[in-house]
């Protein structure tokens, strides 16, 4: 087909009529995108030879532990001088990466690169799964997934080693991708309940902000196939996940729970008497490195650190709802409005003072229009659809997604980095919204005809 037809006219075929080959050549274009990118930031971050013990974060410490003493622990004086850490970090990104250092060796050159390529085929499937089923013109597909695939911070993220964003970006992408593009056939199957069941126990032992849309996911199949047992099942799926990562908490730290003890620590730093001189640009964590996270009695274990601090923040809460509903707002703007980068690092930083932040800009105005229109056409959908119909499904996924993962950002805090799971859901389900109106137009005069088609503005 490559052979028999020219540029344009391949561009203005829909997805599914894409012979087998060409399709095959698309998703090895995602691989070799993810391969490409891993080398680039390897070179970048001079990854050659490193030891996993430099990665940031809190990973490359607890890597350490683990390896010299056997358990999950991090002992005191590397986070806290009198306190020990296990149930600070969710153990997925951990114990991957000690799997590579043992298969590879410790460079971190090697295990970034295995990574990146393994993580990438998750959203090369995502990517496959849409050509596969969509009726847009591969033109569109194209232009509206660029924005994502070539967004600096998107790249910096979705290729990095120790931030969850590297690992939940992709599986969030296939995610969606088989709860909006997988053919009603397949979603019958047991193998698509296993395949979304996996990637939710996935995001469950990756991100604690994770958990409600976990716990959502289930009920959201249910509304769409109205089949209790598979509803069920997918849910019982998600309830051993939270079991098992429960006994893992339960074991290395003496608490049954899912949380993390980290989570008072971070609710303190988002809201104190200190966050709002140094938020938003500014990441707080420079409140730890300046001496303005400190106890004033002694700590006795992670647990205690936790509730130390999720008291004290609780406590500035009520004692100051106006500043807490301030900081709230300025979240939010960060979360669903900021164009420009957030979370910086030193406080003589400027958010213009590095080329990828005035590259990103530009970026981030298309992706925030993006979102934007993909949130109207959410909430028009459920004005004038039924809830029970596959579209309005949709919209209440996406909408709920939003609105269970930014919570805890909006009142714990938000950088531009957490952000970015979310530019692909966003993508996929303007893709989704497109091919449900059947806009199959030729491209690339597809975005005036399919804007006003798929709005319901004449």
């Amino acid at each position: 087909m490559i052979l028999n037809c020219s540029l344009p006219a391949l561009l203005r075929t829909p997805a599914r009529e894409l012979s087998r080959r060409v399709r095959w050549l698309l998703v090895g274009a995602v691989c070799f995108y993810s391969l490409l990118g891993a080398l680039i930031m390897h070179r970048w971050q001079q990854r050659s030879g490193q030891s996993l013990a430099s990665l940031g974060f809190g990973y490359g410490a607890l890597i350490t532990a683990m390896e010299s003493t056997g358990q999950y622990r991090v002992l005191p004086g590397v986070h806290h001088p009198e306190v020990s850490f296990s149930a600070h970090r969710l153990p997925f990104i951990p114990y991957f990466l000690v799997g590579l250092k043992r298969l590879l060796g410790d460079n971190l050159g090697r295990v970034a690169l295995a990574k990146c390529l393994i993580f990438g085929a998750l959203l090369a499937a995502a990517v496959g799964l849409v050509l596969l089923v969509s009726p847009l013109p591969l033109g569109v597909l194209l232009l509206l997934l660029a924005p994502a695939l070539t967004m600096p911070r998107w790249v910096l993220n979705v290729f990095e080693v120790s931030l969850e964003e590297g690992y939940n970006i992709p599986a969030l992408a296939l995610l969606f991708a088989l709860l909006w593009f997988s053919p009603a056939r397949r979603r019958r199957g047991i193998g698509w309940t296993l395949g979304v069941g996996f990637l939710l126990g996935l995001l469950l032992f990756l991100k604690s902000s994770m958990l409600y849309w976990c716990l959502a996911v289930p009920v959201l199949v249910w509304l769409q196939e109205r089949r209790l047992r598979r509803a069920a099942f997918l849910f019982a799926l998600v309830g051993a996940a939270l079991l098992l990562l429960g006994s893992f908490n339960a074991r290395h730290s003496g608490r049954f729970t899912v949380a993390s003890s980290w989570e008072g620590w971070n609710l303190f730093k988002g809201n104190c008497e200190h966050t709002a001189a140094a938020y938003p640009p500014y990441s707080l964590d420079l409140l730890d490195y300046e001496g303005k996270v400190v106890a004033d009695r002694p700590l006795q274990d992670e647990w205690d650190h936790n509730s130390y601090f999720r008291a004290k923040a609780v406590e500035f809460i009520r004692s100051h709802p106006l500043r807490f509903c301030d900081l709230v707002l300025r979240k939010t703007w960060i979360f669903y409005g900021e164009v420009r980068a957030s979370g910086l690092s030193r406080r003589d930083e400027s958010r213009y003072g590095r080329p990828v932040y005035l590259l990103q800009i530009p970026w981030m105005v298309v992706f925030r229009i993006l979102q934007c229109t993909a949130i109207l056409l959410a909430l028009r959908t459920l004005w004038q659809t039924p809830w029970s119909s596959d579209p309005s499904v949709a919209a209440l996924s996406f909408l709920a997604f939003l609105a269970l993962y930014s919570g805890f950002h909006l009142v714990g805090f938000a950088y531009e980095r957490h952000i970015m799971p979310v530019v692909m859901p966003t993508i996929l389900y303007l893709l989704h919204v497109l091919a449900e109106n059947r806009i199959c137009v030729s491209f690339p005069a597809v975005l005036p005809a399919a804007v006003p088609a798929a709005t319901g503005i004449r």
